[in-house]
């Protein structure tokens, strides 16, 4: 891809989030699946999202690569400053019958690659609707490909997540790279990232991987069977 062919797609992929998050909270993907009414919206800055988010955060803190401690103080500052003043990322929440069961976020425009990163994607733990998530997953990266006009998709996960890399399969991502990490403290309040071992550490042993995952369209549409979903506002 040309230079000024990937200017104009950092352009649209910045324009087009821009869009979105001066739209607002509405109705932005809607999906019908299994007799239900599931829609995207952008992430909003309410207490009861707050809260949800806060919950979230806990509840999956294993599968984040970052830990700290955790609070409702610190999710609504994230909402506000990391993704709705941040031009590089967008987060939607997924509703389902108006109820607030998960989220989906992009972030990190590549423009040497034209890539971007799937950033997280999670769904309530109590709630249950087999399939659901793969189906989301699929409809929001179409999007992302289709819209953002971007020509791959990456991501990272821990190797011990399976249910998530089983999504990830059904979509059509592939692993590119496992590669073994240790956990590291950031700073004196107690906050902690997993990184990739030091290639000095040959005498540790790695408790924990990171699957290295990428996506093309090509291989989304492969598994890109018939969906019912519209995109309100693009």
């Amino acid at each position: 891809m040309h230079l000024a062919t990937l200017k104009d797609t950092m352009r649209t992929y910045h324009k087009k989030l821009k869009r979105i998050k001066e739209r607002g909270c509405k109705d932005f993907i809607k999906i019908k699946y299994s007799g239900k009414n599931v829609v995207l919206k952008l992430v909003d800055g309410s207490d009861e999202t707050v809260k949800l988010l806060t919950n979230w955060r806990i509840k999956y803190r294993d599968m984040f690569a970052t830990d700290f401690v955790i609070s409702e103080e610190k999710t609504k500052n994230w909402i506000k400053h990391d993704v709705l003043e941040n031009p590089d990322k967008i987060v939607f929440l997924i509703y389902v019958e108006n109820r607030k069961i998960g989220l989906i976020s992009t972030s990190k425009y590549d423009e040497n690659t034209n890539s971007c990163i799937l950033d997280t994607i999670l769904k309530e733990p109590t709630f249950f609707l087999p399939g659901l998530m793969t189906t989301v997953e699929k409809v929001y990266l179409k999007w992302m490909f289709d819209e953002l006009a971007i020509s791959k998709i990456k991501g990272f996960l821990f190797s011990d997540n399976k249910k998530m890399m089983d999504i990830h399969t059904k979509c059509g991502w592939i692993i590119t790279d496992v590669v073994p990490i240790e956990k590291k403290s950031m700073n004196k309040n107690s906050e902690t990232i997993w990184q990739k071992v030091n290639s000095n550490s040959n005498n540790v042993k790695p408790k924990r991987y990171f699957n290295l995952v990428e996506i093309t369209r090509e291989n989304l549409m492969k598994n890109f069977n018939d969906i019912q979903y519209e995109v309100i506002c693009d």
